[in-house]
Parts: structure tokens; C-alpha cells; sequence
């Protein structure tokens, strides 16, 4: 195998292998599922298994020269589609190399590449790529008639392959035909992590294999081997539903959360305003630096109230998620008997919708506090509306 990191799914992995051995591999697959799952990875294993110079029991060797250039994207059988900016595209008769303005953007798509050859769980984005190019169908086109190289297979992999369909289909009306009637010894790999958005007419021409989400347990040990402590990884591996990516990223940002965490849970418990302060510039820094980080911080609060409504219905600690505040669980669920928990996890999901709708972040935040205060002490059950703040 050429990424000894990559958590195989083994299901979908020996559905593979038997079709390879049994010379059964359909001309088109699309691997689908939740983002994070290591679809892209199990897709170059495929292309490192079709190819490999000294296949071993259930995979590739992952050390021959093959192996080398597909881990490494430099396999000349292997053509990799993904969204591209239009940089210097002016037609769709243009080569797709247009795509980068210079040679600095071209190098930045080169590391990106290289950052997923070390660490098969990389996203890689490319800024303002929104679309898969018709450019790059084209190119491929032209590409997939010649000859392959040492009568290897030819193999064209395309992440996010949602993208060839959203918000233009027009590459994805291109690649229909030449996905039906691929040459011999081609294979498409699509891949995607919004396989509703792909036309149907493409994925009635692949064969879909579904990857599902990593269980928390293997997410949990993983973290615990790379250093970090039960009770941190414990927290992380229920936070990231079975992606492996979004562990690493909150893995790395875990104890900024945590603070940021204390901070708004002190807000909802205090008529302090310097606290109610703090807690409105976190969120309102976080919206315009970082909304993904935002978004992770409302994930871990709904965690926290929903370890508080479960305390307070079986006073039993074995689910409850941050062990590390167990305490203050049991303290808030004393203090507050009258507390409506469930009423404050719709308070929060319903103030995160608003901000990423793009509701004003300190009125939204403000009323949060407001209406969780209230549900604390068993009071006003409704939910803010946008409406309320309307003049008449």
C-alpha cells in the first residue's frame, strides 16, 4: 500500500481487489460518502494497485517506481481532474495549465500535491477554484487516445467530482460520452463528498461504492498514537462524525476551542456584560477570520449542553463526552433543575444558522445568551425570530 496511514476500509478495499483479480473492474467508479473518509486516498490505491511492479497480498508494494510516482502525482498514466480558477483562461479551447496566473500559483498547486502525497486525509482547496473546467475534460480528451506508457493502465482521477456538475454542468455534459466508451485499460475514479449534486446521467455510467464513516473508537485510538491524551481524543473523535480530516484540524486547534468554549459557557451563566463582552468578540473575530473555526466552536457547546441534558435525565456519567467538566455538569444540573437543556441546544443551533445566513453576529449573540439565561431557569420557550427585530 502507498499510504501506511490510510485507514482501509476494508469492505469496499476487498470488493476491489477481487474485482481487479477476477479481471471485473468496471470503466467507471465514483466513491462517495461524508467528507474525510479518505475516499481520495482509497482511489490513488486503486491506481497504485492497477499499476504496481511486485503486487503483494491485498495491494500494492507501495516502494516500486510505480507506486513512487503515483503516491507523488508524477505518473505519467495518471491524469488528476480537480477544480481550477480560470487564472488566465479566456475559452474553452484553452489548456487547462491557464488555469494558474504565474508561476507562484502553479507552485502552490504543486505543494498542495505534495502536502496530500505525505498525509493521505489532506483536503486539497485551491483558492477561488469553484468549478471543474471544461478546459481540463478537454485536455483530457486528447490525453486519453494516446498510447499508455508500458502498457500500464490509465487511470483519471477526479476530486470533487460534485464540482463537474455545480455551478456550471458544462464539463460534466462534456465528459459523458468518453465515460461510457473509455479506451481499454482506462478507469475513471470519481470521487465526492456531495454525490447528490453529480448529474445523474454521469453516475448511471459508474459503478458507486460508498464509504462510510470512520468509527469513533479507531478515530480515538489514532489520536491517543499520535500523542494525545484519552480525554482530549475522546472529545475530538465524537466531534468529527467519522472524519478523519476534521480530527486532525480540531486536534491541532483543540485547547483554543476549549478556551473559547469557557468563555461563552461562563456568558450564559453570569449577568456579567464584560463577560457577555468577551464572548461576543470571540464570535464576531471568529465570523470574519474563520467561520469553519466558528462553526467547530457551536459543535463543541451543543456537545457540552447535550452532556448536561443527558446528565440531568439519568444522573449516569458513562456517555457524557467531556469527561474533563463532569464537575461543573453535575454542579449546573443541581443548581439549575428548573433548566429546560434541550430548549438551550436549539438556542445555539438556531443562533449558528442565523450567522451563517449572515445575521448580524452581535445581535444574534446577545440574544443567545439571553434566551439560554431564560431557559436556564425553566422560562420563555420561543425561539428568537428575525421578525421580532423588524420595525412596524
Amino acid at each position: 500500500m502507498i499510504f501506511s496511514k490510510l485507514i482501509i476500509n476494508d469492505k469496499n478495499w476487498k470488493h476491489l481487489c477481487n474485482a481487479f483479480n477476477n479481471d471485473r473492474l468496471p470503466h467507471a467508479l465514483l466513491f462517495y460518502g461524508e467528507e474525510g473518509m479518505g475516499k481520495e486516498a482509497h482511489a490513488l490505491e486503486l491506481a497504485a494497485l492497477l499499476n504496481c511492479k511486485n503486487l503483494e497480498n491485498g495491494g500494492s508494494c507501495g516502494v516500486c517506481s510505480s507506486c513512487n510516482k503515483i503516491r507523488a502525482f508524477k505518473h505519467e498514466n495518471i491524469k488528476l481532474i480537480m477544480p481550477l480558477p480560470r487564472g488566465n483562461i479566456s475559452s474553452s479551447k484553452d489548456s487547462s495549465l491557464k488555469a494558474f496566473k504565474n508561476e507562484k500559483t502553479f507552485q502552490d498547486y504543486l505543494e498542495l500535491l505534495n502536502k496530500k502525497s505525505n498525509d493521505p486525509y489532506f483536503k486539497m482547496r485551491i483558492s477561488s477554484a469553484n468549478t471543474i473546467l471544461i478546459n481540463s475534460i478537454r485536455d483530457i480528451k486528447q490525453e486519453i487516445i494516446k498510447s499508455t506508457i508500458n502498457d500500464s493502465w490509465k487511470i483519471i482521477l477526479i476530486f470533487q467530482a460534485e464540482k463537474l456538475c455545480v455551478p456550471n454542468p458544462a464539463a460534466g455534459h462534456a465528459i459523458l460520452k468518453i465515460l461510457e466508451e473509455p479506451p481499454n485499460k482506462t478507469i475513471f475514479l470519481l470521487v465526492s463528498s456531495n454525490a447528490d449534486l453529480i448529474l445523474d446521467t454521469i453516475k448511471s455510467r459508474c459503478q458507486c461504492m460508498y464509504f462510510p464513516p470512520i468509527s469513533d473508537k479507531l478515530i480515538k485510538q489514532k489520536l491517543i498514537d499520535e500523542g494525545h491524551d484519552e480525554e482530549q481524543a475522546t472529545i475530538i473523535s465524537r466531534l468529527c462524525h467519522g472524519n478523519i480530516s476534521l480530527s486532525k484540524e480540531l486536534s491541532s486547534d483543540y485547547m483554543e476551542l476549549m478556551k473559547k468554549m469557557y468563555v461563552l459557557l461562563n456568558s450564559f451563566f453570569t449577568r456579567d456584560f464584560l463577560i457577555w463582552e468577551k464572548a461576543i468578540d470571540i464570535m464576531v473575530r471568529l465570523k470574519r477570520k474563520d467561520m469553519y473555526l466558528l462553526d467547530q466552536l457551536f459543535n463543541i457547546l451543543i456537545l457540552f449542553f447535550r452532556d448536561l441534558y443527558y446528565y440531568a435525565k439519568t444522573n449516569n456519567e458513562n456517555n457524557i463526552i467531556h469527561l474533563n467538566l463532569i464537575e461543573k455538569i453535575k454542579s449546573s444540573c443541581e443548581k439549575k433543575p428548573e433548566a429546560n437543556w434541550n430548549f438551550c441546544i436549539e438556542h445555539i443551533e438556531h443562533t449558528r444558522d442565523y450567522i451563517i445566513r449572515n445575521g448580524n453576529v452581535s445581535l444574534m449573540a446577545i440574544n443567545m445568551i439571553i434566551d439560554i439565561q431564560k431557559s436556564l431557569n425553566g422560562k420563555n420557550k420561543e425561539k428568537f425570530k428575525l421578525s421580532d427585530w423588524i420595525s412596524i
